[in-house]
């Protein structure tokens, strides 16, 4: 069912605004795509529109261009808005998993959370005072990856994280140009890994480093170091399962 609004004073489009720094239990969607994976995995909330939605239950609210300006982030909206809810975490057990260390933006973070369900890394752990996994920008470069994730969001110091993850049986690889060896001729241990990428500046933190089994580098030339977004996605791939 559907209603008009055309007024971007209208409270519902005032509330839904609110919602841009997606600091509370809801967030904004944006894009077709993005809305559909959302509405699939039954998170949504309300729908501001340019034009009717085939097929779905949530209130669906059919607004202006100049309303969805008003929601968007993006400077050449699809003209489709979305409030959806946050997807509780559950305990990780699966095979792979993708430890973030302080990764600060939200691009690499949305790409990293795309690449790793592409190449079977379920559950994503994301430490204390890195990049908010439902920022507007990590959604985007997710492209919908998120709601088909088991994203966690650590409250706690990254070395407790660490740690917890150990204990869970975890092989732990880390990530880091000195006292590593070349990932191209090593050998993957069987059994449940976890892969641990750190900060764009700094990397993986000493005292994490000291914690893992087996710390890892990607042989350049030219160059001493990738984005983390784009080492991600080479080490995930070669870890999948």
């Amino acid at each position: 069912m559907s209603d008009y609004v055309t007024s971007r004073a209208n409270p519902k489009v005032k509330a839904a605004s609110l919602l841009k720094n997606n600091a509370g239990s809801l967030f904004l969607v944006e894009g077709f795509h993005n809305v559909e994976m959302a509405l699939k995995h039954g998170i949504v909330e309300e729908i501001f529109s340019t034009k009717e939605i085939e097929g779905s239950q949530a209130p669906l609210h059919i607004v202006t261009n100049e309303i969805i300006d008003k929601l968007s982030l993006v400077k050449n909206p699809e003209g489709i808005v979305a409030v959806c809810r946050r997807i509780e975490p559950r305990p990780f057990s699966g095979g792979r998993l993708l430890y973030l260390d302080l990764i600060q933006d939200p691009g690499n973070l949305g790409t990293l959370l795309r690449t790793a369900l592409s190449f079977g890394f379920h559950d994503v752990y994301i430490s204390k005072n890195s990049c908010d996994p439902y920022n507007p920008k990590a959604l985007l470069a997710a492209q919908g990856a998120i709601f088909s994730l088991n994203v966690i969001v650590s409250d706690s110091a990254s070395a407790d994280d660490v740690k917890t993850i150990k204990g869970k049986g975890y092989f732990l690889l880390g990530t880091s140009l000195s006292g590593a060896v070349p990932f191209e001729t090593y050998k993957i241990p069987k059994g449940k890994i976890c892969l641990i990428l750190g900060n764009e500046g700094k990397g993986v933190e000493k005292e994490i480093l000291d914690l893992t089994d087996q710390n890892l580098k990607i042989t350049m030339s030219g160059i001493d170091s990738l984005n983390v977004g784009v080492a991600g996605g080479i080490l995930m791939h070669g870890l999948a399962l």
